[in-house]
């Protein structure tokens, strides 16, 4: 995945405080509200390639509601 511009400009700001920090990439369970598909990792959905409309995935039930 390729992250942002301005989400690079941000990490390399804050690695000016921490030199040794590195970004975290929050894996998880994931709905793509754009096209309802489910995937696990990083919050990007290959089929939209976007991770845009993506939310957390946490029960199906949740999931129905949108």
């Amino acid at each position: 995945v390729r992250p942002e511009r301005r989400e690079i400009q941000l990490i390399k700001r804050l690695q000016q405080f921490v030199p040794d920090a590195l970004p975290v990439v929050r894996k998880a369970s994931w709905h793509c509200r754009q096209c309802h598909h489910d995937y696990y990792g990083e919050q990007y959905c290959t089929h939209c390639q976007t991770g845009g409309f993506s939310i957390p995935r946490t029960t199906q039930e949740e999931i129905c509601e949108f």
